[in-house]
């Protein structure tokens, strides 16, 4: 004789949070893995006791930089407070080969330029960019 058994609430949700837990490491995961091949963002965190101030990325193609042509110069609106971390995506249009650098003041008027992507055909993958009081690094990740 067969006999339905049926599942305990305690059961079920167990079982849910079992479920909901690899379901979220496989989109974790998935996303990882996708992430390079994202649209170029850049992170920039502020560690120095300034403000930055007119951030903008330029795109060069070939040997020089054209800031005259559409989609070649990204201004970002915002300032970046002394102690802020701030991801953005520069909306840039690349067609062949280029770079990506990226340009902005300090507090007290020094102008930075440093190359975020020294070599990119997508303009995808991640820059960060970390600035301290004495120098601005860069980690170049992109495709």
């Amino acid at each position: 004789m067969y006999t339905h058994r049926r599942f305990s609430k305690k059961k079920i949700i167990i079982l849910s949070a079992i479920v909901l837990v690899i379901g979220i490491i496989t989109s974790k995961s998935l996303l990882n893995a996708v992430d390079p091949f994202r649209h170029l963002r850049i992170t920039i965190h502020n560690q120095s006791d300034y403000n930055l101030t007119n951030i903008q990325t330029n795109l060069a193609q070939g040997d020089s930089y054209n800031t005259n042509e559409s989609g070649s110069t990204y201004v970002f609106k915002k300032d970046i407070p002394s102690g802020a971390k701030v991801k953005f995506a520069p909306q840039l249009k690349l067609s062949g080969e280029g770079t990506v650098s990226l340009e902005f003041t300090d507090s007290h008027g020094k102008t930075y330029n440093k190359m975020v992507c020294g070599y990119t055909e997508y303009l995808s993958g991640n820059s960060y960019v970390t600035v301290t009081n004495e120098n601005v690094t860069v980690k170049e990740e992109c495709m």
